[in-house]
């Protein structure tokens, strides 16, 4: 089968079970199973899921393994007895994803929701995570890496990139339509500004102290949440009538109740952000049969999404906007996260 030159131990990022610190320590390199592959990790981004779970705070989101990361490039070191060696070579360019493997058979399975399957695992949650030197993925349910995209560019693609990119294509907006965009200028949210410029809708970000960001990005407009005492009526002014749609990338209670009131008929949202505590969104049956208003949910994608996210890379339609660290650095960056001071996409570097 062949492999690279693989340590018996190797660097990660483990969070302890009971303080829940981080620290870079030494731990067995994972061995790769069954159509598992090993891959030697290059770049891993930091998501605002890896903040949930390092927290605890959503209740589906319990973690069971001890090292969190789940946008993950590199090369593939080893492969597991069962891979399919004429499909996947040792040096390949591979992803290691949120979604590490689904059943394949159940009815959100061949429905075109794979991602929702039950019997899914998840990286950082059931299976160890890309914070680390090395990690698993099942080549049953993996992603080649494209030419002409570097591995850290990737990197954010696979959780943040194909996340926004599959909330714009389910929103079904025309070209020409107005997208409001919350949180527009962290990891999930500029990248959202770029996706829906390449798709031809125009941008009305929100955020605090972003404004350069943004409107660099391509936003046609940008409002700051902190200098406006009223954002709804701001949103609804300079599209003169509101938005089509709207993508709550921010994990803020706030950012939903404006969008259900700032949204105009007919209008699309698209929940992405989770709000660290319980938020019913303001609506009734006459927002649904008054104004037509649609509310809808996605979280990350399937493989064809994320080689379509990939591909805007590619042409270079989108570039990530990152912020390079190092794995010590990881509880400081879930910090930033948490008080949306982040600035694009942290990713870490690892080789």
């Amino acid at each position: 089968m062949g492999s690279l030159s693989v340590p018996e131990t190797s660097l990660a990022a483990i969070q302890d079970k009971e303080t829940k610190a981080i620290s870079v320590a030494k731990r067995p390199t994972p061995v790769p199973i069954g159509t598992q592959v090993l891959v030697r990790l290059h770049y891993s981004g930091v998501c605002a899921t890896d903040l949930h779970l390092a927290r605890g705070s959503v209740p589906y989101l319990q973690p069971k393994v001890t090292v969190g990361g789940h946008e993950g490039t590199g090369v593939i070191a080893s492969l597991g007895p069962d891979v399919d060696a004429v499909e996947w070579h040792v040096g390949d360019r591979v992803a290691v994803r949120w979604v590490h493997i689904v059943c394949g058979k159940c009815e959100v399975c061949t429905t075109g929701y794979e991602n929702l399957c039950p019997s899914r695992k998840l990286a950082g949650k059931d299976v160890e995570g890309t914070f680390a030197e090395y990690a698993i993925a099942d080549s049953a349910y993996m992603v080649r890496l494209p030419a002409g995209v570097s591995d850290a560019d990737a990197a954010p693609i696979l959780c943040a990139g194909v996340t926004v990119y599959k909330a714009l294509k389910i929103a079904n907006l025309r070209a020409g339509s107005w997208v409001a965009v919350a949180g527009a200028g962290g990891g999930l949210g500029h990248l959202a500004i770029q996706y829906a410029r390449a798709m031809g809708l125009k941008v009305v970000a929100l955020d605090a102290r972003k404004r350069d960001l943004c409107l660099s990005l391509g936003a046609e407009l940008y409002i700051d949440v902190l200098e406006t005492d009223d954002c709804v009526a701001q949103v609804i002014k300079v599209t003169d009538g509101g938005a089509h749609g709207a993508l709550i990338c921010a994990s803020s209670g706030q950012a939903y109740a404006d969008a259900v009131k700032f949204l105009r008929r007919t209008g699309t949202l698209v929940c992405i952000g989770l709000p660290p505590k319980p938020t019913p969104l303001p609506l009734g049956p006459a927002d649904f049969v008054a104004r037509g208003i649609k509310v809808m949910g996605t979280s990350t994608g399937d493989r064809q999404d994320t080689a379509e996210a990939l591909a805007f890379v590619a042409k270079g339609q989108v570039k990530p906007q990152l912020n390079e660290r190092r794995l010590e650095d990881i509880d400081e960056i879930l910090k930033e996260i948490e008080n949306g001071t982040m600035q694009g996409k942290a990713v870490i570097k690892i080789a």
